[in-house]
């Protein structure tokens, strides 16, 4: 079931502040947020049309952190179902869950948790895209895609399901191998801004705690956890 509001703080908010109550798999969706988030605190436009949804996950036996990458393969699937081969445009994962159209940012995953829950929130630009994010982005009506949020959230809910089933069922192996095939910047130098610090290298593949390995010009490898990544 997929519980929508007209308008909300948060809907990640919404659902850590029900966790209690509400059974695992609980989904929410709101046509409006007013105080939406990305990473790191960073402001997300959520203007009505775009799709602002979470899930609730509180029963799981394998680490926690491996939901990112379950989360960000469903996005990806449930994107590409919209554009069936041949497709006419790239779609790929950056790392750790951000959702490329030929480059440019169409949606984003924020993983939150307290205490036993974790909520998983999905922001995709499906009818709208910031124009100033200070990256490049788009959304799916700027590529010729038009799809209510609706109809992509129960596309969304339905993947995430199997992708989940896929993780609890074979461990986070495949899930791994699934995303490499589908991660952005595989070929030619990255750049991953930490605090602090810029790191440039080539991506060497996925750790198997989800880390980011980076070879850098020296050869030596770098793990990298939290950053920012750009293609150089």
């Amino acid at each position: 079931m997929i519980e929508h509001l007209a308008e909300v703080g948060s809907t990640n908010d919404w659902l850590l502040a029900r966790a209690a109550g509400l059974a695992d798999g609980q989904w929410v969706r709101a046509d409006v947020q007013t105080a939406g988030r990305g990473r790191r605190a960073r402001a997300w436009s959520s203007p009505a049309g775009n799709l602002h949804a979470s899930v609730l996950v509180t029963a799981t036996e394998r680490p926690r952190q491996e939901l990112s990458f379950v989360a960000a393969l469903a996005l990806h699937d449930a994107l590409s179902a919209l554009f069936p081969p041949p497709r006419p445009l790239a779609i790929q994962i950056k790392w750790p869950n951000d959702v490329l159209l030929d480059g440019a940012k169409v949606a984003g995953i924020l993983l939150e948790a307290a205490g036993a829950a974790l909520v998983i929130g999905f922001g995709v630009n499906l009818a709208h895209y910031p124009p100033d994010a200070g990256y490049r982005a788009t959304s799916l009506a700027a590529r010729g895609v038009t799809v209510t949020p609706a109809a992509f959230a129960a596309r969304l809910a339905a993947a995430f399901a199997a992708r989940r089933a896929q993780w609890v069922a074979g461990g986070f192996a495949g899930i791994r191998a699934d995303w490499l095939a589908r991660a952005a910047f595989r070929e030619g130098a990255i750049e991953a801004r930490l605090p602090g610090e810029t790191v440039v290298g080539v991506m060497a593949g996925l750790e198997a705690d989800g880390a980011l390995a980076l070879r850098l010009p020296d050869g030596s490898l770098r793990r990298i956890y939290a950053a920012d990544i750009f293609g150089v």
